[in-house]
């Protein structure tokens, strides 16, 4: 066993915060743990609640998810006697996991760097956009092949691209208002987060606002979106308005 950098290393060659994050990872419970607090801070007995398990198992499951940095609590005192309310949240700087082990991180931002440095900020700029919008168009050529989708609607572009593309590649989404012609809905996870973080006028404005005006046009223009909301930025997720034509 090696110790490097404070970070325990079995002689399997994973970090012990690896093995840590796979076991957490392992129960069905836990899974759906994560996903409420990427929605919103809760106590104990408010888990328990909507998972629908008992207390001390949803102290058990928090214990595993917080040894894995997955989750993390805070102390929240009420009035100025008693003992304070405890609210577990979801650690945005989540472990790194993979096996073998990956480092596409480290080289996305070898290709953001290095084409900036190449081409010009501003030419670089193009190039993202490109890339975004190109990326967007793909996605909705996948979708209508997968689900085989003849004509999209809102309806359609809420099932499908909302409720279960995003949610498959990691986005958990969440629905917050659908109205005629309009939908509204967070992404409380940013699959990009530490590269968007580092630099989000190129992730953010440039690589994701051009992959929805992609998934715009492969829609036929018939969707018009706005992000008044950004994770990267601060906020508390991202927020996206999406307005539907005829």
């Amino acid at each position: 066993m090696l110790i490097t950098r404070n970070v325990i290393v079995r002689p399997s060659g994973l970090a012990l915060v690896e093995i840590q994050t796979h076991k957490a990872l392992s129960n069905e419970s836990r899974i759906e743990i994560i996903r409420l607090l990427y929605r919103n801070s809760l106590t104990v007995d408010e888990i328990s609640k909507k998972v629908k398990i008992q207390p001390i198992t949803v102290r058990h499951h928090l214990r595993i998810l917080e040894e894995a940095d997955l989750i993390k609590h805070e102390d929240f005192k009420k009035g100025t006697a008693g003992r304070p309310i405890v609210k577990y949240q979801i650690a945005r700087e989540a472990p790194q996991i993979s096996f073998p082990r990956r480092q596409y991180l480290t080289l996305s931002n070898l290709f953001i760097t290095t084409s900036s440095f190449l081409l010009g900020e501003k030419r670089a700029g193009e190039l993202f956009k490109k890339v975004g919008f190109e990326m967007g168009v793909s996605t909705v050529k996948k979708l209508e092949a997968k689900y085989d989708i003849k004509e999209w609607s809102l309806e359609k572009f809420t099932d499908v691209f909302v409720n279960k593309y995003l949610k498959e590649i990691g986005s958990e989404p969440q629905i917050v208002d659908v109205k005629k012609g309009k939908i509204v809905y967070k992404l409380h996870n940013c699959i990009f987060y530490e590269l968007a973080v580092d630099k989000p006028d190129i992730v953010c404005d440039l690589l994701h606002d051009n992959f929805s005006k992609g998934i715009s046009e492969g829609l036929g223009g018939k969707v018009k979106f706005e992000r008044p909301k950004c994770l990267a930025r601060g906020d508390g997720f991202c927020e996206h308005t999406c307005k539907w034509s005829k």
